[in-house]
């Protein structure tokens, strides 16, 4: 009897063990996701490097491998390397039969879905859209699934923009900052309405309305400097430019600019270059300035080789992995 006690002791000591170190890795993995989250649109590679950190923890559940291969893909997705990004949104679709956390398969549903919208496979996208909404509408807490439905919401005025016109995606829009004014988490809150706000505003700009146009673009760039998002002020500003150069004001344009090729100096991403490179180019050529004009026009058209060359590469390869 003693002996067995004895065993049964140290079996309830190692179960305690085990327990403290899968308990550990969750909270490490969980702290550096956090990081690599913040980290995923300022500095991508060091995101998808935290996240494979965390990937290969020991002990680590299904729910931790999914949040880690979502940052990782979303990640690629940031750098426009969507051929990589696909690698890993197939890799999540795998595990998704295996994660039992509902709000978990909602977040990997909407996604699914977001990586499709980026590929311009608009009816995949949808589908998994509607996937994530069936779940989120039969859940009964529902006053803390904001953001996922705010997610849900934007994507599809990002979809409705393209197959229809900017009226029904602002209706999406205008849901979508509801959702996100109710969501506790600083940073997701911040973001979010400047992601929203700034499509906002390119929808007013192609609708022609002024007022509206500046009002949006100064909200994304308001929402994005409270998130610390260097890259998301850039595209407000971007955008807030283009507003400017509309009504002829092409200095004042030229201004908001510089400051948006500061801000997005230590981000790297070329299609926001590439856009900040031909607004520069454009304002200084309106003006006859054509020192400036030569010198930005260069630097557009090198990153417009560039980034056409890796995104049909990238695109193509994608689409042969998520259509068969």
């Amino acid at each position: 009897m003693k002996k067995r006690n004895k065993y049964s002791l140290l079996f309830f000591v190692l179960g305690l063990f085990l327990l403290g170190q899968t308990a550990y890795t969750q909270k490490a993995v969980d702290s550096i996701l956090e990081v690599a989250n913040k980290q995923i649109y300022e500095n991508p590679d060091e995101a998808i490097t935290l996240a494979k950190q965390a990937y290969g923890l020991s002990n680590i559940t299904i729910g931790n491998k999914v949040n880690a291969l979502l940052c990782i893909s979303t990640a690629y997705s940031s750098k426009r390397d969507y051929a990589m990004a696909s690698v890993y949104v197939e890799k999540i679709k795998a595990l998704l039969p295996s994660v039992k956390n509902v709000r978990q398969q909602m977040n990997i549903l909407n996604r699914v879905a977001a990586h499709y919208q980026e590929l311009q496979i608009y009816d995949k996208a949808i589908e998994y859209l509607d996937k994530a909404l069936v779940l989120i509408e039969n859940h009964p807490a529902q006053d803390s699934l904001q953001p996922l439905l705010g997610y849900n919401a934007t994507m599809r005025g990002f979809i409705y923009r393209e197959q229809m016109n900017c009226d029904i995606a602002l209706t999406y829009f205008n849901n979508a900052i509801e959702y996100f004014k109710k969501t506790p988490q600083a940073h997701v809150r911040n973001a979010n309405l400047s992601i929203c706000y700034y499509n906002k505003g390119n929808c007013f700009l192609a609708l022609d309305k002024k007022i509206e146009t500046k009002a949006s673009f100064l909200s994304a760039i308001e929402y994005a400097k409270n998130a610390e998002a260097k890259s998301l002020v850039a595209f407000g500003q971007k955008g807030l430019a283009e507003a400017s150069t509309l009504e002829g004001n092409y200095k004042e344009a030229i201004s908001i600019l510089v400051e948006a090729a500061n801000n997005a100096e230590s981000v790297g991403d070329l299609i926001l270059n590439k856009g900040l490179y031909e607004g520069l180019a454009n304002n200084y050529l309106a003006l006859h300035d054509w020192e400036n004009y030569s010198l930005y026009h260069d630097k557009f058209l090198t990153l417009q080789n560039a980034t056409k060359t890796s995104e049909r590469k990238s695109i193509n390869q994608s689409l042969l992995s998520l259509t068969q």
